[in-house]
């Protein structure tokens, strides 16, 4: 299997420029403002109805975590509690179904030539490419580690199941944060990805970013339905 690296594509306040070193894709700061996922309206001839997609429900399971404190293991913790609770809920099968790209049609970039409500099966079957016998689970292996002048907030591999995320970024992400970059991650998981860091309308960039902004009304206490 080709090998592959995909940063975890979340520093909030701004977006990621890549790198390629030795076939390594690596995600690095920069300042530009990330966008927000759109979604099209109801009255637009391309929404499609909800209702109409079949969902599964996902659990989210810690499978291997190492090199996490008592304090940081709490925030992944959370940030696992906020991942499984938007998930499930009916306003992301909404936003996921009827995301509206850069042109404007309701379809994520770099779709490997899914429609949404494909990739939206896809996400909640719960299949990782590396362990498809586990439907219905978003299975995390993460590894914490620390590079204090690297501009990598975090990085996979399609070989392996860990999730690789730098403490230098992680330590001041709310849980909302960390579990929309879990999100992204985990999106690569499922085979999706990006043909840059510019792509924010690729299925892991706009399903974090949903992620992210669901997150935040949750821990403010919005109730999600």
């Amino acid at each position: 299997m080709k090998k592959w690296i995909l940063a975890c594509s979340f520093l909030f306040a701004t977006t990621a420029q890549c790198c390629v070193h030795s076939g390594h894709k690596e995600m690095m700061v920069d300042s530009n403002q990330i966008q927000v996922p759109k979604i099209i309206s109801t009255s637009d001839s391309q929404y499609l109805e909800p209702s109409t997609v079949l969902a599964s429900r996902l659990v989210v399971k810690a499978m291997d975590i190492k090199g996490f404190d008592a304090e940081s293991l709490k925030k992944l913790k959370s940030a696992f509690v906020v991942l499984e609770k938007v998930v499930n809920s009916a306003e992301f099968k909404n936003r996921v179904i009827n995301f509206k790209n850069n042109q404007n049609q309701r379809s994520f970039a770099s779709n490997n030539g899914y429609s949404n409500e494909q990739i939206f099966a896809t996400f909640m079957d719960g299949r990782e490419t590396l362990q498809p016998n586990t439907p219905g689970e978003m299975n995390y292996f993460v590894q914490l580690y620390y590079k204090r002048y690297s501009k990598v907030i975090g990085w996979t591999n399609g070989d392996i199941n860990t999730i690789n995320v730098n403490w230098k970024f992680f330590r001041n992400f709310k849980p909302s944060e960390v579990a929309g970059n879990l999100a992204h991650e985990w999106t690569h998981k499922l085979g999706f990805g990006h043909t840059s860091a510019a792509e924010h309308d690729s299925a892991p960039y706009a399903i974090g970013y949903i992620v992210r902004e669901m997150g935040e009304r949750y821990l403010k206490g919005e109730e999600l339905h």
